[in-house]
């Protein structure tokens, strides 16, 4: 049995594109957790605590960041985890974890779809004449302007794949 975890509230819902201010992110969080808290929800109380923790790091290391860094990094730690657990052949664990995943994913913006992503990966391609010696140029290229939407492996793998043709 696995209970529901405390939705976003309405009036904090909506992902907006491009750049966020900085603490905006912080604030929905920390909105939601209240939210949580008094629906009792261990949870999503669990989860958002812990990126508001991963957040305070981020503060006190004294090097520039952004808030949703702490969250990516957080859900990539859950999703080694779930890795983890599957090669172990521990799915109980797995669906745990899974769950924490998926609260921490409503805080991240939404990924580009893979048509979207092959399209400019063929883009930067062809505009910058890159050769197969290129990868790193082209990767620096994507991320930097997409960082926030895409995953770095997709994105190496559609380039390979791209030039080795």
């Amino acid at each position: 049995m696995t209970k529901k975890h405390t939705p976003i509230p309405l009036f904090l819902e909506g992902r907006e594109k491009g750049n966020r201010k900085m603490k905006e992110i912080k604030d929905k969080i920390t909105e939601t957790l209240k939210v949580a808290m008094k629906a009792q929800d261990k949870l999503t109380m669990s989860v958002l605590r812990m990126i508001l923790s991963e957040m305070t790091l981020l503060e006190k290391s004294g090097k520039e960041f952004k808030y949703i860094d702490a969250v990516k990094g957080y859900a990539k730690k859950l999703k080694k985890t779930i890795e983890e657990y599957e090669r172990l052949k521990l799915p109980d664990k797995a669906n745990e974890v899974k769950a924490e995943l998926a609260i921490v994913e409503e805080y991240l913006p939404k990924p580009m779809g893979d048509d979207e992503l092959e399209r400019i990966v063929a883009e930067v391609i062809e505009a910058n004449k890159f050769t197969s010696k290129d990868i790193g140029n082209a990767m620096k290229i994507i991320m930097g302007k997409y960082s926030d939407v895409v995953d770095g492996k997709r994105v190496q793998s559609l380039i390979r794949e791209k030039l080795s043709k």
